[in-house]
């Protein structure tokens, strides 16, 4: 009776298990990371555009284009 080969059979079953686990664990850890770089490069991206535009970061917007303008106001 060879009960040996019987038990590994077993732990390979469980090795597997843990691997796949392990790559599952992995892969989630990779995706929530690369959403975190995604969102960063998304903001530095808004913020280059936002500072072409004339506005600065972390300040409140306001317009540059119209200021000799009475805010808009039609002149007659």
């Amino acid at each position: 009776m060879k009960l040996p080969g019987l038990f590994r059979k077993e732990r390979t079953t469980i090795q597997a298990a843990d691997a796949q686990d392990h790559a599952e664990r992995l892969l989630a850890e990779s995706l929530r990371v690369l959403g975190q770089v995604c969102a960063k490069v998304a903001d530095a991206i808004e913020s280059q555009r936002l500072a072409r535009q004339g506005y600065s970061h972390n300040t409140y917007l306001r317009r540059t284009d119209g200021e000799g303008e009475d805010g808009g106001a039609k002149k007659e």
